[in-house]
């Protein structure tokens, strides 16, 4: 038996494109934003007379992701306390999903338990 996904009627594909393009415009804001956090920075080091490396743009991506992981887990964002394991330990799982399934194109080797 084939797995086939259904066709989407009409109101369900509105709601698809409605809410992927909402989402897509939020995701450019956080884009967005991440720029301009860099360069804030840099300009700000600049203007201060600070001869130090700037800011790279993957820290303030690494800030925001643990901020919004942080959120989802339903903690505190300012102090990381308060977030449930048993949804952060899901949220890994999916993350290691992504490498195992995209990026390395198979499960990834277990070590042995000892």
């Amino acid at each position: 038996m084939t797995k086939s996904c259904p066709i989407p009627t009409p109101e369900q594909r509105q709601y698809m494109e409605i809410r992927e393009a909402a989402e897509r415009a939020m995701l450019d804001k956080v884009d967005k934003a991440i720029d301009d956090a860099t360069a804030e920075v840099a300009d700000r080091f600049r203007e201060a007379g600070l001869e130090f490396e700037p800011t790279s743009k993957d820290y303030f991506t690494f800030a925001t992701q643990q901020v919004l992981f942080v959120r989802l887990c339903g903690g505190n964002p300012e102090t990381l306390e308060g977030g449930d394991p048993e949804i952060g330990a899901k949220i890994v799982r999916n993350g290691q999903h992504i490498i195992d399934h995209y990026w390395r194109k198979g499960p990834r080797l277990r070590r042995p338990s000892s």
